[in-house]
């Protein structure tokens, strides 16, 4: 990468720091606060009906990973510690290395990445659980219960593919005109690539 030519300015630089640290700010103090009220103000499995067959607030806490994935192993528990490490360090690396060509959509997803996998890490290296409070039932199924660092993880990674979708689509389009363009440019005689003008050659004789 070269950071000389995709050096941002400064004041976009320092908008987008910004912009991060305060979406980390307020998705970790929003997390940590629901999940203290739930775990302080409902009981361990008990369910609060919100909107009859369909929402409820049921505490729960999660021993496992995912969707209670390797619960109650601490193998596995560790390894999910370690790697959660990792992938904040690089969202965070990315989110704050100057770069021309990040814009506010990219660091709003990369921000909700962090703080999603930051919240969770907390309640897993405190409590060596996550606690989770949110259920839906769609249709008779219960969802796994989930919180609020698991919606800003999803979101985040929904907004990326949308970004990564966005950008390959662009750039298909891109390269189909230059294509065109040159397709054109070979039916009317001229060959953009050999410096020639309306077919001919435009060199100096020697």
């Amino acid at each position: 990468m070269n950071f000389v030519k995709n050096k941002p300015d400064k004041k976009t630089y320092v908008i987008q720091s910004i912009v991060a640290a305060a979406v980390i700010a307020a998705v970790l103090v929003f997390d940590l606060v629901t999940k203290y009220i739930t775990s302080t103000r409902i009981g361990l499995y008990e369910k609060v009906q919100i909107i009859p067959n369909f929402f409820y607030f049921t505490y729960v806490q999660n021993t496992g990973g995912a969707w209670s994935l390797g619960d109650d192993n601490p193998v596995l528990m560790n390894i999910i510690k370690v790697l959660t490490v990792f992938f904040v360090l690089a969202v965070l690396f990315v989110l704050y290395v100057p770069d021309k060509r990040k814009n506010l959509y990219l660091v709003f997803s990369f921000a909700l990445l962090a703080s999603g996998a930051t919240g969770n890490f907390i309640d897993r290296v405190w409590l060596g659980y996550v606690r989770d409070f949110i259920s839906f039932y769609i249709f008779g199924y219960r969802f796994p219960v989930f919180n609020i660092a698991d919606i800003a993880l999803v979101t985040g990674v929904i907004m990326l593919i949308v970004s990564i979708i966005i950008y390959f689509v662009k750039t298909e389009m891109r390269q189909r005109k230059e294509k065109s363009a040159k397709r054109q440019a070979g039916e009317n005689g001229d060959d953009p690539s050999d410096g020639s003008e309306n077919g001919k050659d435009g060199g100096a004789d020697a």
